[in-house]
């Protein structure tokens, strides 16, 4: 399994990397951007573990100089070629590039752009799978991957709001005595009785 290391300055290009080097059944391990890529190979290298087989670099590292870098590895290890990414930039002149390949790159490339991201993803997966002699293109996972970077992130649909709560029936009257709740004596007067002639009730009791 051919595996590349990488790191990006700006997450969006480092999402748009990871799915095309992907897509071509590459394992792609994405560095932090403060990484001392450097101690990372030595540390591969004392476990035993195998390294990769090509560096993606970015130029924003915020502690690797992926020119540096380029000159101090490529005497220990010749055989692992170093891709150096300008994320930030859409274009990289000539004379960068010639630079770059002074230092012991492979090669610059410049920042994927979102306005022609087919044309540009295709150019720089093409170079890459070029350095790993790793081509053709498998053009159907590419196109699957790239429809992934390019799909409208869903609305979420709005939910209803909850019923309002049905309102509690009329509570029955009731008074306090003592601390007994007791229902309130709210019947009509009988007829035939007149207003002197009403019970009297003294703590309960009726005479």
């Amino acid at each position: 399994m051919t595996t590349i290391l990488m790191t990006q300055a700006l997450q969006r290009q480092g999402e748009i990397w990871h799915n095309i080097l992907s897509s071509q059944n590459l394992t792609v391990t994405w560095e932090n951007l403060d990484a001392d890529i450097l101690a990372v190979l030595e540390g591969m290298e004392a476990a035993g573990l195998a390294l990769p087989q090509l560096l993606l670099l970015d130029m924003g590292m915020t502690v690797t100089n992926p020119y540096r870098f380029c000159q101090v590895a490529q005497p220990r290890w010749p055989g692992i070629p170093v891709v150096i990414t300008a994320g930030h930039d859409p274009q990289i002149s000539a004379a960068e590039r010639r630079w770059a390949l002074r230092m012991g790159a492979v090669d610059l490339l410049p920042g994927i752009q979102e306005s022609s991201l087919i044309a540009t993803a295709v150019s720089h997966l093409t170079r890459v799978l070029e350095i790993l002699d790793a081509l053709p293109i498998q053009q159907d996972a590419l196109m699957e991957s790239l429809s992934r970077l390019t799909a409208p992130t869903p609305v979420p649909t709005p939910t209803a709001p909850p019923p309002p709560p049905l309102a509690a029936p009329p509570a029955t009257p009731n008074t306090q005595y003592r601390g007994i709740s007791t229902v309130a004596d709210t019947a009509p007067t009988p007829k035939g009785e007149d207003e002197g002639q009403r019970r009297r009730r003294y703590r309960g009791s009726s005479y």
